[in-house]
């Protein structure tokens, strides 16, 4: 910081920065109408509203332009997909829209609708139904009225709140030219209301005009209150809203309201939105209202304010910025003042030039931090601006990698579970376990394994509590397909080798499932081979005693020989099994056929995958690596996955192949995230954050060091540590070490229960439990 400027308990540091916000480790990517990144709303030469809220309910944020003058429309909005927006007709009458709008259900329909307020022509304010799921970009939604009385308008912004504490939502508005503020009761049926219950909470009769809203718990006594022109709203107990001066000087302004100084009142921020003036934050004092003026120079038109955490530091900080009316002002400003969450602001200026009019702040791309929307009233309209911002938080956290031993040979996968029943999840490859010593960084003791060459499932198969071992004699990628499992005694040090197990073939094992694939019996374990061509898939029955010789069968002859994932795809009841771009339908009976259903070429060769619920729509979809692509995606399952196409999404492009990946919630947001190893390129560990029913992703650094490991059929996700906390266990083709990765000052992460199937193996009850597959 370069100099500090001290007014009151305010402490404001002067950078001089443009274009970066260095201090905040963020950085900006400008898109532009302009640039052709996005559509143009329309051709008014007058853009006088934005909104930015979620109108499909997909979990990404949408944004809304309103406009007045010819031509049509005056409404659109901007629908986010991954790679952008594709624009859509809310309105496409001309419409003389005031500046101000906003957004809720008024219609009690889960979703959201919008309202906006005519100008001095008019003397109505509207509301627009939301038509969602059925969405046409040509169809305009239906608009209905809120207000059509008075003979002058203009309705300078809107907001809803429960400000008269009846536990239901109104709408408050100015009325500029009547003089009034007025609240709107939502009726019991506002689809047939020809226009909605008005009542007057505040009248005036001088000039200058009332501007500018904003709802918020100003006195802290429960009821939301009314803040706007200088001045705040309180509800009393005879109805009627008492009046309470902020600032008389600043009636004609727009309005924010937050906790920018730990304890007691918010605090209200106030800028001239039509004039040229200070930005001055408001303070309660415990008997009045102090000011601050928070720059060293005025704000020229400050029609663009707002309170919110830009950097995600915990801190509100605030956004402002300038018009260029009729172009002038050639250096206005984007300015954001990062707060510190004491008593100090840095402000940044992140552009220069720009028309900025009910510009906002909201997350546009589904990353999970704060971008820039900028709409200029008049100067090159018709034009849309954003800043996308390249934020260095990581929700996530950071990752330590630890190498806890080594075989003697490639280890060919890896596996969990508390194999000596101390209560902590240990760590299985090869021919040998990794006794966790209860700290990551600890001395892992390996304890090598009687006769087994390559683990391969990890199940309670006697069912005495323990965990037992399946696998091969095969040592690495060596062809072997001599069966055997190994028999826990209870400390994970004494074994009884049983090799009672019966053999179709096989090379060794890519791919290998523990569920309950013949419904009414013990759990099957269904087998892929590395050599597709030579061997189907295979599925061992378990006898009832596990001793006497199991049973061993070739469900299907056709396989991709990579992972295998088991879900009940179809929704008849049973569990499929998922093979990459095909699966198998189970026929519901012991000894039935399983036909294959392909969905997918399979010409990159897909390698690692999983079923999940990837949409929220409560089917299973599937999410594949493949060995010769650079991407890594999901497929939406249709209604009919045997009849219907599935549809493709891109996670990530540009990776180093897909031979090792593993999905679950890593953030507790209930939705799954993917994590993957890469195989070659960079070979960096890469997490995929989820940022809404898949419909975009953050990618996530969990190891970056260039080329130090491969991972091939790794990067599995287990709670080793015991702290809630999934973590990432790996191994690779081209070296012999076992890898755990654990997060860095992370927070407890609270794990959904159900039942989730991934990869090799199954895991039930809670994600990330060490056991994989618990009855």
């Amino acid at each position: 910081m370069a100099t500090g400027v001290v007014l009151g308990a305010i402490v404001l540091a002067w950078t001089g920065r443009s274009a970066l916000a260095q201090s905040t480790g963020a950085g900006w990517t400008h898109l532009s109408t302009e640039a052709g990144d996005l559509p143009l709303p329309g051709g008014a030469y007058q853009q006088t509203t934005t909104l930015i809220l979620d109108i499909d309910r997909d979990g990404l944020n949408d944004f809304v332009i309103g406009m007045r003058t010819e031509p049509a429309p005056s409404v659109v909005w901007y629908r986010r997909h991954a790679s952008g927006w594709t624009r859509y007709l809310i309105d496409d009458q001309v419409l003389n829209i005031e500046a101000g709008s906003a957004s809720y259900d008024i219609d009690g329909d889960g979703d959201l609708d919008i309202v906006m307020g005519g100008d001095y022509r008019t003397n109505e304010v509207w509301w627009w139904e939301n038509p969602n799921p059925d969405f046409d970009p040509e169809t305009p939604w239906v608009r209905r009225t809120v207000k059509n009385t008075g003979d002058i308008g203009k309705h300078h912004d809107q907001a809803f709140g429960d400000v008269d504490g009846d536990g239901d939502v109104e709408l408050v508005f100015w009325h500029q030219l009547d003089g009034k503020l007025i609240l709107a009761e939502i009726p019991d049926d506002p689809q047939a209301a020809a226009s909605w219950p008005l009542r007057t909470i505040y009248a005036w009769g001088d000039s200058p005009e009332y501007e500018g809203l904003a709802i918020a718990d100003i006195d802290l006594d429960g009821t939301p209150d009314i803040v706007g022109g200088g001045c705040w709203f309180r509800h009393e107990e005879d109805g009627e809203f008492s009046v309470h001066v902020i600032d008389a000087d600043m009636r004609y302004t727009r309005t924010a309201v937050g906790q920018l100084i730990p304890g007691g009142r918010p605090e209200v921020v106030l800028v001239c939105g039509d004039c040229v003036g200070p930005l001055r934050m408001y303070e309660w004092d415990g008997a009045q209202w102090v000011g601050h003026t928070l720059l060293p120079y005025d704000i020229h038109h400050g029609h663009s304010l707002q309170i919110v955490d830009v950097d995600g530091d915990g801190h509100l900080d605030i956004f402002v910025a300038e018009m260029r009316l009729g172009g002038e002002n050639e250096t206005s400003r984007t300015l954001i003042l990062y707060g510190d969450g004491a008593v100090g602001f840095e402000p940044v200026q992140v552009a220069t030039g720009y028309d900025h009019h009910e510009s906002k702040v909201g997350d546009l791309d589904g990353d999970g931090d704060m971008d820039i929307l900028g709409k200029p009233y008049n100067h090159g309209a018709p034009r849309i601006d954003i800043w996308l911002q390249d934020g260095a938080n990581l929700p996530l956290g950071s990752w330590q990698r630890h190498v806890i031993g080594s075989g003697d040979y490639r280890l060919l996968s890896v596996h969990a579970g508390d194999l000596n029943a101390d209560g902590r999840t240990d760590l299985i490859a090869g021919a040998w376990w990794f006794e966790n010593p209860g700290v990551p960084s600890g001395e892992w003791t390996r304890r090598q394994l009687p006769q087994m060459g390559g683990v391969v499932a990890v199940l309670d198969v006697d069912g005495d509590g323990d965990l037992d071992l399946l696998g091969t004699r095969g040592q690495g990628s060596d062809a072997n397909s001599d069966w055997l499992w190994l028999q826990n005694l209870g400390d994970g040090i004494s074994w009884t080798v049983h090799d009672n197990l019966p053999s179709l073939g096989g090379n060794f094992v890519q791919g290998a499932v523990v569920a309950d694939l013949v419904a009414g019996g013990t759990d099957e374990i269904a087998i892929s081979w590395h050599d597709e061509d030579a061997y189907g898939v295979h599925m061992f029955s378990i006898s009832p005693d596990p001793t006497e010789p199991w049973a061993i069968e070739e469900i299907s002859p056709y396989s991709q020989g990579e992972a295998l994932s088991a879900g009940d795809i179809d929704g008849d009841g049973d569990l499929d099994l998922l093979l990459g771009t095909a699966w198998l339908e189970n026929p519901g009976a012991a000894g039935g056929e399983w036909p294959a259903h392909t969905f997918a070429p399979a010409t990159d060769l897909p390698d690692r995958n999983a079923l999940v619920d990837m949409d929220g729509d409560g089917d299973l979809d599937a999410v594949v690596g493949y060995e010769l692509a650079t991407e890594i995606v999901w497929f939406e399952a249709p209604d009919d996955p045997v009849g219907d196409a599935w549809t493709r999404h891109v996670i990530a492009e540009g990776v180093g192949y897909g031979f090792s990946m593993d999905v679950a919630d890593l953030d507790g947001d209930g939705d799954h995230d993917v994590v993957l190893g890469e195989h070659k390129l960079e070979r960096r560990v890469l997490l995929f954050e989820n940022l809404g029913r898949g419909a975009a992703w953050r990618q996530h650094v969990v190891d970056g060091a260039p080329g130090a490991y491969d991972h091939h059929v790794g990067t599995r996700l287990f709670d080793v540590t015991g702290n809630g906390v999934l973590d990432i266990a790996s191994v690779g083709w081209n070296h012999t070490d076992v890898l755990l990765y654990t997060r860095v000052q992370t927070h407890q992460v609270w794990l959904p229960r159900i039942s989730f199937w991934h990869g090799a193996e199954q895991t039930f009850g809670l994600l990330g439990h060490p056991h994989e597959r618990v009855a």
